[in-house]
């Protein structure tokens, strides 16, 4: 392995020691609907409130992102590992699968389907993309906010696992 090999798998297993809460980011168009799982959402302003989330490039959610420019993110509960399974497409679910029978809101007309049931659901609006090293960094301005009062635990991913935060005491 030559010193780049060695550094990008150096870099790999150290950020894995970075918690990241998992998310689920939803698009679609109409009855075309997709969506990937993400550890990789943040804050990126409150005024205006906006946030960033990257992506591969080669995802299959990337097209109809380019095209609707419209995106949900939905903060997953502990309890929802399944969901976050489901989304990542590794067993094969694609497009329409990834939703499952999980019930799904618009909180605007022609927002993303968000996680009725999520810790906190954003429905956004791309305000740009930025494709780097086959990522797609996507810069958007949240248009809506709903979250669940009782601040359920957060579903986490650390160490290369899903896993949970322990409870406040």
């Amino acid at each position: 392995m030559d010193d780049t090999g060695v550094l990008s798998s150096h870099f790999v297993q150290a950020m894995r020691g970075f918690a990241g809460a998992v998310c689920v980011v939803t698009v679609a168009d109409g009855a075309e609907r997709s969506g990937f799982t993400a550890t990789s959402v943040s804050s990126f302003s409150a005024q205006p409130p906006m946030v960033v989330a990257s992506m591969k490039a080669t995802s299959s959610s990337a097209g109809l992102l380019e095209r609707t420019r419209r995106f949900g993110v939905n903060l997953l509960r502990a309890e929802q590992r399944a969901i976050a399974e489901r989304f990542t497409g590794f067993r094969g679910e694609q497009g329409e699968a990834r939703y499952g029978d999980d019930a799904w809101i618009h909180m605007t007309p022609d927002g993303a389907p968000l996680l009725v049931d999520s810790v906190v659901a954003m429905d956004c609006e791309v305000e740009e993309l930025i494709v780097r090293h086959g990522h797609l960094l996507v810069i958007g301005r949240v248009r809506a906010v709903a979250r669940d009062e009782s601040v359920p635990r957060p579903l986490v991913y650390w160490q290369g696992q899903y896993t949970a935060l322990a409870a406040a005491g």
